[in-house]
């Protein structure tokens, strides 16, 4: 499924808006916007599964957990 819809995107110029708390798959995106507490926590374009267990950690750190 993660491969479809990233062809979708790069072959067919789909926008696509995925809700996940699963690293793996939200590294196939161009874009990752962090929501804590139903604001705009960060963002990171380009995102690997190692940046963004980092990035989650830190966010997780910031809140105090």
């Amino acid at each position: 499924m993660l491969g479809f819809l990233r062809r979708a995107v790069d072959d067919m110029g789909q926008t696509i808006v995925m809700v996940t708390h699963d690293v793996f798959a939200a590294s196939h995106a161009d874009r990752v916007v962090f929501v804590a507490d139903g604001r705009v926590a960060s963002e990171m374009r380009s995102p690997t599964t190692h940046s963004l267990l980092g990035a989650v950690r830190g966010l997780a750190e910031a809140a105090g957990a």
